[in-house]
């Protein structure tokens, strides 16, 4: 009786069904659109307009907690084994606990808390800028002193390469703070539109 009484709905097994096809869909996009920067940009656009972050923050604000951690983790992964972008030190960890860290928190607060899209993606790129920080610092005290010869010398003072990285990234940052509410909006807006009809 009890476990009848749990198993999922009808709709929740759609709603389920729809957040991972939207995942999977924005984990692609997360890999194929920096490449294309790259590739116009000889590898120099990533950091300056921060590519990966606009589907995984768009999906972010479509699915749940979870499948948003989800995206975050695994976009920066398998875009590094698959392309090479971003390379394993010191990019990846920094992008993979940050995508991750900003996904969950948008998800959060545009789902649950019910905040509004650009509020949501703002507080997100903040917690983004601490987690480089944070993650920079852990890199230099964490990793063997050999390996962090591969580390750029910015990093062993964390708040100069988050401040130089942020300033770097203007450009990126103001188009996650203009494209993804707007993105938002539209599919909200869809969304919203479809089920009038029914």
């Amino acid at each position: 009786m009890h476990a009848a009484e749990k198993r999922p709905t009808v709709a929740e097994e759609y709603l389920r069904a729809r957040e991972l096809s939207l995942g999977g869909l924005f984990i692609a996009l997360g890999v194929v659109i920096p490449m294309a920067f790259h590739a116009v940009g000889g590898g120099r656009l990533g950091s300056v307009l921060l590519p990966m972050y606009l589907p995984v923050l768009a999906c972010a604000m479509l699915v749940s907690p979870p499948i948003a951690a989800a995206v975050g983790l695994l976009t920066p992964v398998l875009s590094s084994a698959l392309t090479g972008m971003p390379p394993i030190l010191p990019t990846l960890p920094i992008m993979a606990v940050g995508l991750t860290v900003m996904a969950t928190l948008a998800s959060v607060l545009h789902r649950r808390v019910k905040l509004h899209a650009l509020p949501s993606v703002v507080l997100a790129l903040l917690s983004g800028r601490v987690i480089l920080g944070v993650v920079a610092w852990l890199l230099v005290s964490v990793l063997p002193a050999q390996m962090q010869d591969s580390l750029p010398e910015i990093m062993h003072n964390p708040i100069s390469y988050v401040a130089a990285s942020t300033v770097t990234a203007i450009p990126g940052l103001i188009l996650q703070v203009i494209a993804v509410p707007a993105l938002v909006a539209i599919v909200e807006g869809r969304r919203s539109t479809g089920n009038g009809r029914h």
